[in-house]
């Protein structure tokens, strides 16, 4: 998994969905930077020499990724962004309900293909729950996309798919599950307080040395998606170095808190969080087992969730199949199956002809 960094182009997204704390950010960033009160018809925008300026700080290895807390194209110059980081060599990766997005969009989309990671598209639902209005713009630039077609396109929603859009896209979509933003609103799954030791899962290496940040028009970074308070500041980028972020007395402290037996830090309330006392029980017990991830069965069960869940099969996946696939309680096929009803699968964004 390659290290990210999530571009904010805009602040103020009038979209308003309601499992997106806009309310949090708003009011945040208006008191962090010392600005008026923001309105969603006139959101503060980064400036494209902003964009430039900082994205030259950021090493070529890290997946530059468009959205943050907003719908990435309210900013007109969000086009030009994604183009001039493909220019650069980059690879990208896209967030985006396709508002305001225009048809030129579409055909950057296209150039900028052979490093475009995935474009996840959060589609209307009939329940409301996001306000995309169903314009004729819209549509268009949804078929294009579809026509074209733009490779690693995904598509999610938050309710149920209109028919009309549906029918444009060719598959049927599920309900993506919501979560509460590690407690940022009412609404969503809730993350239990995570007591102990723990350690983000965001990156693969689940050290803490490397938690995914999200950076703001103004050039200000944040710890990562969840903090919509604008809570850990680790600098900003205009200011400062890529690796300064990380040296910073901010991401310290949060990394010394998550390593503590229960000192309050943004972590403890957020799904991404694993217990480090969970991971050594779990260890122990396949090694118990003498399950190791080098096994030929371990290996066909992490495909299979690399494949259909996006994320190497964790260590209860292993414990709970490894056995029965050793003792032909059940076979690969019908694993297979199982991961494919699950409410994880179901709930990830889908990919047409997949």
């Amino acid at each position: 998994m390659a290290k990210t960094i999530s571009f904010t182009t805009n602040v103020g997204c009038r979209i308003q969905c309601k499992f997106c704390p806009q309310d949090d950010i708003m009011t945040s960033y208006t008191e962090k930077e010392n600005i008026s009160k923001i309105s969603f018809g006139d959101p503060p925008m980064m400036t494209y020499q902003t964009f430039v300026d900082m994205l030259e700080k950021i090493p070529k290895d890290v997946v530059i990724i468009f959205s943050g807390f907003t719908e990435p194209y309210l900013n007109p110059e969000c086009g030009k962004m994604i183009e001039h980081t493909f220019q650069k060599g980059y690879r990208i990766e896209i967030l985006s309900t396709l508002v305001g997005m225009t048809l030129d969009d579409v055909d950057i989309l296209k150039k900028i293909e052979p490093q475009l990671v995935k474009i996840t598209i959060h589609l209307p639902d009939t329940e409301k729950y996001a306000k995309i209005a169903l314009t004729d713009q819209f549509k268009q630039v949804l078929k294009k996309i579809v026509s074209l077609p733009i490779e690693n396109t995904y598509f999610m929603t938050m309710g149920t798919l209109p028919e009309e859009i549906e029918n444009i896209i060719g598959i049927k979509v599920h309900a993506s599950q919501m979560v509460n933003w590690a407690g940022h609103i009412d609404d969503g799954i809730v993350t239990e307080r995570i007591e102990g030791p723990t350690v983000c899962s965001m990156h693969e290496d689940r050290d803490n040395k490397y938690i995914p940040p999200i950076i703001l028009p103004s050039g200000d970074v944040v710890l990562c998606c969840k903090d919509w308070s604008m809570e850990y500041i680790l600098g900003n980028l205009l200011k400062c170095s890529f690796d300064d972020l990380y040296q910073s007395k901010t991401y310290k402290d949060v990394t010394q808190k998550m390593a503590s037996d229960d000192d309050n830090v943004l972590c403890r309330n957020c799904e991404f969080a694993i217990p480090v006392n969970k991971m050594k029980e779990h260890k122990q017990k396949l090694e118990e087992l003498q399950i190791y991830s080098t096994n030929e069965i371990s290996k066909k069960l992490n495909d299979i969730w690399e494949t259909f869940l996006w994320r190497p099969i964790d260590p209860e996946g292993l414990l709970h199949f490894y056995p029965k696939i050793k003792n032909n309680e059940m076979n690969y096929v019908e694993i297979e199956k199982h991961v494919k009803n699950s409410p994880e699968y179901l709930s990830l964004p889908k990919k047409r002809n997949a």
